[in-house]
Formats: structure tokens, C-alpha cells, sequence
């Protein structure tokens, strides 16, 4: 029982009378292992519930009944549920706090319900009542909560459009000039122990740049209008280079002549979400090719930062009307890449699996109204990627089936999506 020890905190014990319809899981008899057999049960069984529905497992059959006395009945599916929980979560993925243990009581003589000593339904389990529940006498279940799982369809492909590398020395002033990107790092202003510092930088300002790397622009699930973002990083003898406390590095963005904020990106599970910094020194200033020369009035965008990684100058989207939007994908793959890309606004937002096959994408939280063009993409060998363009209105178009697939080159690709803004 080192499982439930384990996972009690986060389970809601649910205790009936009445047991509810339930799905028998056959083990061979006598059996505590969950082979191939019962696995492919429990994964049919799982794939076929429907969302938000929940699945009422039992796993004794009436033979066992029949033969086992109720100490072993008790051994037996205590320690089938155990096993089936952790299937559960490592094959699965299904979340500890969607799953709840329940034990029909074996019949007591002048003994009541009342006289059991259940809790109600729906109270959070604590470690006092875990070790009374424990000590009931019956056949355990299991319930399982089949909920949506959302998980980005894509991941963080950032070299993709390549790397801008240089050696630098942390005594002197480095000047590193990217396509979008003039980044400034004053002498000694980086903590490190070599003379010459690798220092890299990535840049994504074009819609396919940001597709093909897998980028988005979200913060806790709010859509974002993005400036540009880049990712930075200073390494000595491969290891990661902070920059020394109280010093700043200066990046200006040339292509951005109006105003946005900072924010810093944090990876989780394979996708970029994206914090704002509130107290960042950004501002916008004169551009001016060379000191000699005059400018002529336009401005760029110039930030302080006293930190590397991922950086990224945002606004986020006014509030008003929120829809969602369904795809229906045949034939799908673990590398397909689903994306929400606007118009007429630099913002774009991931789509999420929904199902274990991978063939529903659902984004979530879309502004209404909007033009926007739909991208569902796998990036393949050889510099092919295979790939379907769908013109949506946001609102209007709720669920999107038959998409047309077609393999180019990165090149062919490219030239589509950077029509867009």
C-alpha cells in the first residue's frame, strides 16, 4: 500500500451505499500484475469514457468472490487498485486528484450504516480519517475522473532559424548586432572566471519564425501582442553566465517604434509562457544610424535587463468577447504543431491535444471577431515540412475538419506565412 500513502493527501474518498454502474477489470486469478491484457483494458476503457464522465472500476470477478474469503478479498483489490492507480498516472498521465478510492463494506451482523462510520461524500481526506477509512472492511474500486487534458500541440524548436554566435571578453565593451537586435554588454558587467565568453543569440519577428520555432505569445493563458522576442544566453566552459548584480545589458529593438513591456519567458512542458517584469527600465528613443548623422524622427524600442534567457516585448490583448475553436486532425502525429496566427494584431496562440490520439487540437480563449489564419504543421527531414493553411473569422467558425496537407520546402512555407504581418 506505498501508493496510497503517498497519493492520500491529494485523493477525495468517496464512500456509497449504493454501488453505481461498474467497468470489471479481469485480472488472471490470484494475479496482482497489470500485464498486457489488463492494460489494454484500461486503456480502452479510459479512451472510450467521455470527457468529464467518470469510470467506476471494480476488480474482482464473481469467481473470486465466490472463492476468496473477505481478508483476501480485501488483500486482493487493495492491492489491484494500488497497481491500477499507478498505471494510470505513469501510462496515462491521469492526475492523482481525479482519482478516489471506494470500499463496498462487507455485511456486519447488528451493525448499521450509520454504524460504519463513513464520512460524506466529497470530504478532502486528511491523514486521521485516511487511517479510519483504512481500517473498513470491504472491497475496494476505484473512481477516475476522465478529464480534459490539455497539452500544447508542439514544442520549442528555437535554432531553427539559426544562431548568431560571438566571442567576447568580459573586461571590454561588446557590441553584438543582430538582424532586429543591437545588444550592448558594458566591461565586467558579466560574472565569470574566463577571458573569452560564447555568447549567442536567437531572434523571432516574422509569423515563421515564430511557427517553425513553436513560439506563442501567452501569459497564463492571455493572448499577448508581441513586438519581437529573442532569446540570449553567455556561456564559459559551457556553463551559463549571469550578468553581475547591479549591472544592466542595453538591447535596443530596431524593428519596434512603439511602446510594450517586458516580459520573461519560463518554459514548462515543452512551451514558453510568458511574465510580465513590471519594474523593467524600457523605453523607446531616437534612432540613428550613425552618431553623425541626424535622425529622422522615428523612434525604437530600448530595454535594461539584468538577466538572460528569454526575452520578449508584449502588450496584452484588450479585454472583450472570448470564443474557442475545435480541429479535427486525420492521420495526426506526436510532432504536429498547431497554431492561431491574427491578422491583423502580432499574436499567436497554441493550440492543445485533447485526446490521447492526438486528433482534436482545441484553442482556447480566442478574441472574437478576428481574421485569422490557422497553421497545422509537422516539421520533417531534410528541410520539409508538412503542412495546412485554413482562413478562419474567430466566433464564426467553431470546429474545422478536412484540412488540405502539403510537403515543401521551409522556403514555400515561409513565403505563405510572412504574407501575414
Amino acid at each position: 500500500m506505498k501508493c496510497f500513502n503517498k497519493l492520500f493527501l491529494f485523493w477525495l474518498v468517496i464512500f456509497f451505499q449504493n454501488i453505481n454502474a461498474q467497468t470489471l477489470i479481469k485480472f488472471d486469478e490470484n494475479s496482482m500484475k497489470v500485464d498486457e491484457s489488463v492494460a489494454s483494458q484500461v486503456k480502452n476503457m479510459y479512451s472510450s469514457a467521455k470527457n468529464n464522465s467518470e469510470i467506476h472500476l471494480s476488480f474482482l470477478s464473481k469467481k473470486e468472490k465466490k472463492k476468496f474469503n473477505q481478508k483476501t478479498q480485501m488483500r486482493v483489490s487493495g492491492i489491484r487498485s494500488n497497481k491500477l492507480i499507478q498505471f494510470l498516472i505513469d501510462s496515462l498521465n491521469v492526475d492523482p486528484v481525479n482519482m478516489a478510492l471506494q470500499i463496498d463494506p462487507f455485511e456486519a451482523k447488528g451493525k448499521t450504516n450509520n454504524d460504519i462510520g463513513r464520512p460524506a461524500v466529497g470530504v478532502s481526506w486528511t491523514q486521521a480519517n485516511y487511517k479510519n477509512f483504512t481500517s473498513i472492511s470491504g472491497i475496494y474500486h476505484l473512481l477516475v475522473l476522465k478529464s480534459i487534458h490539455f497539452i500544447v500541440a508542439g514544442e520549442i524548436n528555437d535554432s531553427v532559424n539559426g544562431v548568431i554566435k560571438r566571442k567576447i571578453e568580459c573586461d571590454k565593451a561588446n557590441y553584438i548586432y543582430g538582424d532586429y537586435t543591437h545588444i550592448y554588454i558594458p566591461p565586467n558587467s558579466l560574472d565569470c572566471a574566463c577571458d573569452e565568453i560564447n555568447f549567442e543569440l536567437k531572434e523571432f519577428f516574422t509569423p515563421s519564425q515564430l511557427l517553425l520555432s513553436g513560439l506563442t505569445t501567452t501569459s497564463a493563458g492571455k493572448p499577448l501582442i508581441t513586438g519581437g522576442m529573442i532569446h540570449v544566453m553567455a556561456y564559459c566552459n559551457g556553463k551559463e553566465v549571469p550578468v553581475v548584480k547591479g549591472k544592466n545589458i542595453e538591447i535596443t529593438f530596431t524593428s519596434i517604434d512603439q511602446s510594450f513591456n517586458l516580459f520573461y519567458g519560463k518554459e514548462r512542458n515543452k512551451f514558453i509562457d510568458w511574465e510580465q517584469d513590471k519594474k523593467a527600465d524600457i523605453d523607446l528613443i531616437p534612432f540613428e544610424m550613425e552618431d553623425e548623422m541626424e535622425g529622422d524622427g522615428s523612434k525604437r524600442l530600448k530595454l535594461l535587463t539584468d538577466r538572460f534567457g528569454w526575452i520578449n516585448c508584449d502588450a496584452f490583448i484588450e479585454e472583450g468577447p472570448r470564443t474557442e475553436l475545435e480541429v479535427n486532425i486525420k492521420n495526426s502525429s506526436k510532432k504536429i504543431y498547431a497554431r492561431l496566427i491574427f491578422n491583423d494584431i502580432k499574436s499567436l496562440l497554441p493550440g492543445y491535444f485533447t485526446d490521447e490520439t492526438k486528433a482534436k487540437v482545441m484553442f482556447k480563449n480566442i478574441p472574437e471577431n478576428k481574421k485569422a489564419s490557422l497553421f497545422i504543421y509537422e516539421l520533417m527531414e531534410n528541410n520539409k515540412i508538412k503542412w495546412a493553411i485554413q482562413e478562419i473569422k474567430t466566433g464564426r467558425d467553431k470546429e474545422i475538419y478536412n484540412l488540405n496537407f502539403q510537403t515543401t520546402n521551409y522556403q514555400e512555407f515561409k513565403k505563405v506565412a510572412d504574407k501575414i504581418w
